[in-house]
């Protein structure tokens, strides 16, 4: 998912808001990251993710709702379970 971190996007090499494009092509130059992201929108339509959501409350949002994976209580190896209880 793609996130708008304003100024930061420029210290961070557009990391932030061309995440999306990293993940489908990994080898690419940061430099070209905004170009490809600009064309794969168009291509991937209503399957691109970016979240507007301010930094300030995505980091409360993150802290207070954050899912993370656990082991099974049980101890049944390789088994996990989703969990946003803290």
């Amino acid at each position: 998912m793609d996130k708008d971190y304003g100024i930061l996007n420029t210290v961070f090499h557009h990391v932030t808001d061309t995440h999306v494009v990293h993940h489908l092509f990994s080898t690419i130059p940061h430099y070209h990251a905004m170009e490809a992201t600009k064309a794969s929108k168009l291509i991937l339509g209503e399957y691109y993710q970016f979240d507007d959501t301010s930094v300030i409350n995505a980091m409360w949002r993150e802290a207070t709702e954050c899912l993370f994976v656990e082991a099974d209580e049980g101890g049944s190896r390789g088994v996990y379970w989703f969990n946003n209880k803290m």
